[in-house]
């Protein structure tokens, strides 16, 4: 890579080299025309968490795509090489992978639990006179 990037200057980009062989991706950071390598890991997992990786997965298996702040979004304090590092860091992490499922879970089975509740509730109860 050319140069170290600061880890709290907003970057001109983040791009991303997939390589379809491997089924994995490396994160490169761009900053006034320095670039560094902050991350790698599996192409499976970004494209579970990242809306650019999964359009990018449907139209190529292997390349290059590009994260950038849209024209009324440039000077946005967040876009830097830090937060860049420590999304693809947790979402990479197989802890968090775990975590996630989990929550899926218990909220699929809330959902469940609160249809067979409204299922009860909403039938109607006549009520029949005692002789």
């Amino acid at each position: 890579m050319e140069g170290a990037v600061a880890s709290n200057v907003e970057l001109d980009s983040a791009v991303f080299q997939v390589s379809s062989a491997q089924n994995r991706y490396e994160a490169i950071a761009c900053s006034k025309g320095n670039t560094e390598l902050i991350a790698s890991g599996p192409f499976d997992q970004l494209v579970l968490h990242l809306e650019d990786a999964r359009k990018f997965q449907s139209c190529s298996t292997a390349g290059t795509f590009k994260l950038s702040l849209s024209g009324n979004a440039k000077g946005s304090s967040w876009f830097t090489k830090s937060t860049i590092a420590r999304f693809l860091n947790t979402i990479n992490s197989p802890d968090a992978s775990k975590s996630a499922n989990g929550i899926l879970h218990e909220i699929s089975q809330l959902e469940e639990t609160r249809k067979f509740h409204q299922s009860l509730y909403s039938k109607e109860v006549s009520l029949v006179p005692l002789a």
